[in-house]
């Protein structure tokens, strides 16, 4: 059976990358702004399953990621585009913690981004 990744990243020019998360939450930080390329990171929960991680300031330091934007279009994010990478992961634990997409959810993932194109 194939490996699933925890998490799929999502450039400006519309490359979509399977990440893998470690699960201590210290390292997955490390990852997620080193994927993203930033120093601090900001969380959209675009639904209760899925947030989108992205740069703080990538306004100011990256450009508008135009696939990004339009699958926050679809889940009702309609006031601003969202620049640089950005990292989609599945919601958080009752502690809060990040927990990795499903299968099921890659998919549909895929299929909705497919979509848009």
């Amino acid at each position: 059976m194939g490996h699933t990744p925890g998490a799929l990243l999502i450039t400006p020019e519309a490359d979509i990358v399977p990440i893998d998360l470690p699960a201590n939450s210290d390292e997955r930080l490390t990852v997620m702004r080193s994927v993203i390329r930033c120093a601090r990171v900001d969380v959209v929960a675009l639904t209760s399953q899925m947030d989108m991680w992205l740069d703080d300031e990538g306004i100011y330091n990256h450009p508008v990621n135009k696939l990004a934007s339009l699958l926050a279009v679809r889940f009702g994010f309609t006031h601003q585009p969202y620049h640089g990478p950005v990292l989609l992961t599945g919601g958080a634990d009752s502690d809060g913690e990040t927990v990795p997409l499903t299968k099921d959810k890659i998919v549909a993932l895929l299929t909705s981004i497919t979509d848009l194109l």
